[in-house]
């Protein structure tokens, strides 16, 4: 007991000295601002508080406390501001964070415990919000920042917008293409027999799976297997686009909906994944699945860039030091058949663990900057150039838009 208090006596006189030669004081961390690259104003939630942070004053701004649970958040297109839906104590709440000033703007309150989805117009102008349980429904904030109940009955999730006066809504059985101005139904999409069901962010296209038992010639009995399936919005025009044999999974459309990447298991290497683009109006696949310098690449979490011309997706090698496995992760962007690696790490760990426990998929905050999850924190890289920015490790970023700074 004495030689603890004697410890705390001594950090009680450190902390309360005069600050001179022998004081024991950690420097406080040098903040530059601005930043000699690029820029960047970004929202973050951060041990249960949203904060929006500006690179170019280093100034931070708390802008709602009590966060409990993060339900749901979007970025406008345009980068003008992030939509967070989260849960207190006592709340649902759904707001709007703007970039450019920190602004807050309140767009739904309901009782504890719902759900929230979000979708923003393509143009970045109104944001549909859907909110499941409690006083829920579909509302949409408008350009002028008034809130609107959709006036929908049944359908409390919101999908996407189709066009100015059009969207696609959702409830537990079906997906409604609506009037936003009176939430009447223009056509219906069931969810019966579909799993991992996607519409495009234009609501141009949907794509969904269906379970299709295979017979193998080396097994006993069936073995089921989803098959990829797409189709137009209302469900007109449905095709195939992905057989049982590659066990596709994962989805995920261009911003246009005219091409759609999704996953399929490697029938060469083991424990492997492939990235397949399949071209919609021509019906054709491309790919890229070759033993690199590394090794044999696994590739997987695609995310498009917004203007529909590249996207990225992890990659990682299985390998060793002879006594212990461990893997390289790479985020490689690709642009037709040209590929950069703009992100690479080591991960002390073995490839199969690492693609159990999948980084969070990329987003992209412009046509150029992407968004990537790595084990020292959140990091935003410019893919034409050289600009790298980390994060502070604690800060989830939700939404991250470009700056200028007059030098």
């Amino acid at each position: 007991m004495r030689t603890t208090c004697a410890i705390l006596l001594g950090v009680f006189l450190a902390a309360c000295g005069s600050g001179g030669p022998g004081a024991d004081v950690a420097p406080a961390p040098r903040v530059t601002a601005p930043l000699p690259g690029d820029n960047y104003a970004y929202v973050y939630e951060e041990a249960g508080s949203l904060g929006h942070y500006d690179t170019r004053t280093a100034r931070n701004d708390a802008t709602a406390l009590g966060v409990r649970e993060l339900l749901a958040s979007a970025a406008a297109p345009a980068g003008s501001g992030v939509a967070v839906g989260y849960g207190t104590a006592d709340s649902t709440l759904v707001v709007v964070v703007r970039t450019g000033s920190a602004e807050l703007e309140r767009v739904y309150a309901g009782p504890a415990g719902g759900s929230v989805t979000l979708a923003w117009s393509g143009d970045g102008a109104r944001l549909g919000v859907g909110v499941r349980g409690g006083q829920g429904g579909v509302f949409v904030l408008e350009a002028d920042g008034t809130t609107r109940d959709v006036g929908c009955r049944a359908a409390n999730g919101f999908e996407a917008w189709r066009t100015a006066s059009e969207a696609i809504v959702h409830d537990g059985v079906n997906f409604y293409t609506v009037r936003v101005t009176d939430c009447a139904t223009l056509a219906t999409f069931s969810r019966a027999g579909k799993s991992d069901i996607r519409f495009a962010p234009n609501g141009s296209r949907v794509s969904y799976f269906v379970e299709r038992e295979a017979q193998f010639r080396n097994r006993t009995g069936t073995e089921v297997i989803p098959e990829l399936w797409i189709a137009g919005h209302d469900g007109s025009g449905a095709r195939k686009v992905a057989d049982y044999q590659g066990r596709p999974q994962n989805a995920r459309w261009s911003p246009d909906g005219r091409r759609i990447a999704y996953e399929v298991v490697s029938l060469r290497w083991a424990n492997t994944l492939h990235v397949i683009t399949y071209e919609v109006a021509s019906e054709s696949f491309s790919y890229i699945a070759e033993e690199k310098q590394l090794g044999v690449p696994s590739d997987f979490g695609v995310c498009w860039s917004p203007d529909g011309r590249r996207f990225a997706h992890e990659r990682l090698y299985a390998r060793s030091t002879g006594a212990q496995p461990y893997t390289t992760r790479q985020v490689v962007v690709r642009e037709g058949d040209v590929e950069r690696v703009v992100f690479d790490e080591v991960i002390d760990e073995p490839a199969a663990r690492v693609a159990a426990d999948r980084p969070a998929r990329c987003r992209w905050a412009d046509a150029t900057h992407v968004l990537l999850d790595t084990r020292r924190g959140e990091r935003i890289v410019d893919v034409t150039g050289e600009n790298v920015h980390q994060f502070p490790p604690a800060r989830h970023v939700l939404g991250v838009h470009l700056v200028p700074v007059e030098r």
